[in-house]
Parts: structure tokens; sequence; C-alpha cells
């Protein structure tokens, strides 16, 4: 028999009021930090959220009460999730915050969320549907991969009027679909969204488009292969890749260049080490010194700037007991997402 796709429901309405707020903060922990409005009580929080696992996609239908959500450095680099959100929001608007970048999402909108880059967000009451996809899967098929985060499709275009469909379709036929129709509407969704998140230019600048942007990935998995290596710089980028550094600083423009994204992914790989607890053993100072740092005091003052906290309270708070419900569902279908097989379409 086809095994069904996974599926998961979850409702404050069926908890206690004592602990409805913090069962909802667990439920979206690996992507949102949600605050509630000045007035508003944690304890009378409504949500409801219906969510869908594709093996290469999550489909979530959430409906909820007014919040705030961010996403900040530390949990970007806490949680390690390398995904793109396509929000298809139905009721409710969203004012929010994606670095340089500030808009508002009416219904019929919809909005696009870089994971690996910080924002804030204010929603009011608010009914959408959150289509999750890797960014391994996506960004080869995307001509402008990182100048994506915060991105709004208009209601009125062709676009988000097929793109919308399309989604609320899915979250509606989920529970009808095995795993192997899934993965295959999965991968087809990959292609759909790409078509309606590229630009619209001709047959050869949209080549070029595709060969940049498969570059930049090249090289940025070559950085993080290497991010260890004190040798690790411009010049030697330049000189491994054969461009000019001029290029190499074009190839970064959404990260401030590729100095400050080299400095940005060492900082997040010692955040995950030392909250790491099989790296409990290893001073501060060792694992900046292993990723690159050449001094501790630098690299302290770097830390808290990023991220708010000290390493060492980084390391106190990992050392505490886990919280009750601290890793979801989501959170973990999130970290599985891209490892299922892609079928071709």
């Amino acid at each position: 028999m086809p095994e069904a796709l996974r599926a998961a429901q979850f409702t404050t309405d069926t908890l206690p009021r004592r602990v409805r707020y913090d069962a909802w903060r667990h439920l979206i922990s690996a992507v949102f930090e949600p605050t509630m409005p000045n007035g508003h009580l944690r304890k009378d929080l409504r949500a409801e959220a219906n969510v869908a696992y594709f093996g290469n996609a999550l489909v979530v239908s959430t409906t909820a009460e007014a919040q705030h959500f961010t996403r900040s450095h530390r949990l970007i680099a806490a949680e390690n999730l390398d995904h793109y959100l396509v929000q298809v929001y139905r009721a409710g608007v969203c004012e929010g915050t994606y670095g340089d970048v500030r808009n508002i999402v009416y219904p019929g909108d919809i909005k696009i969320i870089d994971l690996a880059r910080p924002f804030h967000t204010f929603n009011t009451d608010f009914d959408n549907i959150t289509l999750t996809l890797p960014r391994a899967a996506l960004a080869p098929l995307l001509a402008n991969p990182d100048g994506l985060h915060g991105t709004v499709l208009h209601r009125d275009t062709a676009e988000a009027r097929l793109l919308a469909a399309h989604i609320e379709e899915l979250a509606v036929s989920a529970a009808k679909l095995d795993t192997t129709v899934g993965h295959a509407v999965a991968a087809a969704t990959l292609r759909l969204v790409a078509a309606c998140l590229g630009p619209a230019t001709q047959a050869r600048d949209d080549i070029a488009c595709h060969h940049a942007a498969a570059e930049t990935e090249t090289i940025r998995q070559y950085i993080d292969r290497n991010l260890a290596s004190p040798a690790l710089s411009p010049d030697s980028l330049a000189q491994w890749f054969r461009i000019s550094r001029a290029q190499l600083y074009r190839a970064f423009p959404e990260d401030g260049g590729v100095q400050a994204y080299i400095r940005t992914q060492r900082l997040r790989r010692c955040f995950q080490a030392i909250a790491d607890p099989t790296h409990a053993g290893r001073g501060i100072g060792e694992i900046a010194l292993s990723f690159g740092f050449v001094s501790e005091a630098h690299f302290s003052r770097v830390f808290r700037q990023t991220f708010g906290l000290k390493p060492s309270e980084v390391r106190a708070q990992a050392s505490m007991p886990p919280e009750v419900g601290a890793h979801s569902f989501i959170s973990d279908w999130m970290r599985q997402l891209g490892r299922s097989p892609l079928p071709t379409v």
C-alpha cells in the first residue's frame, strides 16, 4: 500500500491557557522568535497550524492572532536552516523589515523570506500558507538566489495568482497524496516557484544570469569547506577561481562583499561549535582560532555584536537542560528538507 505523506496538526484550543503561548513558541522555535503585542495576553493566544511534509517541501497553513516575529543572527546560527519561505497571505497584513528592504504585505500577496538572513515583522491577525523549500534545491534554478529576501509578488500580477493557487492546492490535496507522488509534486513546485520569481529576460541574458548564480554557489561551497584555513581570503579566492576582486565582490552584493560573507560564516560555525555539547572540552579561544580568527578578544567582540551574547553565555545556555517540546515536528521536518531524492520532471 502506498505510504501517505506525513502530516500533523497543532491548535491552542485544546491546551490549558497557561501553556498555549509556550507550546506555540516551541512549535516555531527553529524559524521565528514570536512576541505578543503590548496589551495582548499570552495565555489568550489563538493559533492553529496544519503541516504537510512533501520530502523536499513543507507546507504549513497557519491562522493566528497578531504577533511580532523575529529571526535574529543568533537564531540563524543556532538552528542552521538554509531554506526559502514562500508565504501566501489569505488574510491579515504583515509589515516587515528585511535588511534594507521594508514593505507591507496584504491579502493575496506572496512574500519571500531567506532564512539565512535576519528580519523582523509585525502581523495583524492572519491566515497564510507557507511553502518551505531548501536552498540547495531552489537556488540553482534562480537567476538571483541571494536577492529575494523580502521580495513581494503583488496580488494583481499573473505570477502571484498562479503561484498562490498552486500553493493553496498543495495544502488542500496533501492528505490525498502518497509519498511518491508528493515528492514528484515537490520537484515540479520548485520549478514553478523559480519560474515565477525569475526575471522575464531574453534567453541570452537568462543564460548569463544562471551562469553567474552557479559560479557564486560554487564559490560559497568552496568557502564553507575552507573556513578553517587561515589562508582563506578575497585574494586567495580570486586567484583560485581566476577572477578579479571586483568580480568577486559583485558576486556577494547581499552579503556586503565576500570578506563580510567569510566572517559571517566563520562566526556562525563558531556559534554552532560553542553550543555543541560534544565540543564542551574545547576552549572558546581554541574554537575561534580553528575557524580563522587570529585574536580571541577580537572574536569575542564581533561575536557579541553579531549575536547579542558573549561566547561564554552561549556555552552556558547550551549546557542547560532543554525545554520540553523545544524541538517540534516542524523544526524536525525542516531539518530533513532536501534529503529526499528529487525526481526529474
